[in-house]
């Protein structure tokens, strides 16, 4: 049985035996080029639920509580392995009921980078064809809607962040959709690399490169909407108004403090997941300030954000053995 059909069996069993009112998945949007997310209701609807590597929503993000929903909703979410730890690290902060969701975790062999496809053609894909199984091997193939076909190695169109990951099967679920992925063979230390150029700047250099960066950003808030661990929803200093906490005005040094404050918001908790990347419009490289925040706090603390549920957070624990830099 493939993990599609493992996540449609789970999803129809928990609706039908009233577990849950709902199944937050992924679906197909108007053609099989692009994945969106689904929520089913229906145990009769399930078979609309897919898996394949264009699923990259995190869907962790709709458990945040601004959904529309009774107080008493039991709902039930499909995670990858990056989902899962943001969904550990809000289930470390009570900030998410365990008691009132169903998991089904999803093995994860990576994720197709749909932006990297798109900016091969001129026209809008149509389809996108890739290998069962362990998507590192293998062809992608991609049919415009004019009709031209075109094949792209499997490992040069992953997201940026799949060539790092350390835990592509979830680290938390109530059942878990088909064998496990393929493990990497992890080092005793997250790999840092995609940061090191950044790393080797000087303060300076480091506050240019910042501000060259975020200039393009138009503050539209969307890889705010879309982060799963960025709790404060309606009371958050960038969102206030009375008080102006944060300027509005569009700028690289009133940008680059937008985007601090989120970062510092979620130091902790950042699974590197790079829903914030996809989501962004002008495509800024958001995660490069996650992922420098992330080896400043694995440097002291020795911590990775919710990679264990019985571990509490990096911020609510202090160890006098703790090293807080020289």
């Amino acid at each position: 049985m493939s993990r599609q059909d493992h996540i449609r069996e789970f999803a129809a069993s928990a609706l039908g035996e009233g577990r849950v009112d709902y199944v937050i998945g992924w679906k197909f949007a108007y053609n099989s080029s692009e994945v969106v997310p689904a929520f089913v209701r229906d145990p009769a609807e399930v078979d609309q639920l897919v898996w394949n590597p264009l699923c990259h929503h995190n869907l962790v993000t709709f458990l945040k509580r601004k959904m529309p929903d009774p107080l008493d909703a039991r709902i039930g979410v499909c995670v990858k392995g990056c989902d899962s730890r943001t969904l550990v690290a809000l289930l470390q902060e009570e900030l998410v009921d365990k008691a009132k969701i169903y998991v089904i975790g999803v093995p994860c062999d990576g994720i197709i980078d749909r932006r990297k496809l798109e900016k091969q053609f001129a026209d809008e894909m149509v389809a996108i064809d890739y290998p069962e199984g362990d998507t590192t091997d293998g062809q992608v193939t991609v049919t415009t809607r004019q009709g031209e076909r075109k094949e792209f190695a499997t490992e040069d169109v992953l997201l940026d962040v799949c060539r790092l990951c350390r835990y592509p099967n979830p680290v938390y679920a109530d059942d878990m959709a088909g064998p496990p992925a393929a493990e990497p063979q992890r080092l005793p230390e997250p790999d840092w690399s995609d940061i090191a150029d950044f790393e080797g700047l000087s303060d300076d250099e480091k506050q240019a490169a910042l501000e060259r960066i975020y200039a393009t950003c138009i503050r539209c808030f969307a890889c705010i909407n879309m982060c799963p661990v960025c709790f404060c929803w309606d009371k958050c200093v960038n969102r206030s108004r009375q008080p102006e906490l944060v300027s509005q005005k569009v700028g690289p040094k009133e940008n680059l403090l937008f985007q601090m404050v989120h970062m510092m918001h979620i130091a902790g908790r950042c699974p590197s997941c790079g829903a914030c990347d996809r989501a962004c419009p002008v495509e800024i490289p958001l995660y490069l300030l996650h992922r420098k925040m992330n080896k400043e706090i694995y440097d002291m603390f020795r911590f990775e954000p919710g990679t264990r549920l019985d571990e509490k957070p990096v911020f609510q624990v202090f160890d006098i053995k703790d090293q807080f830099g020289e």
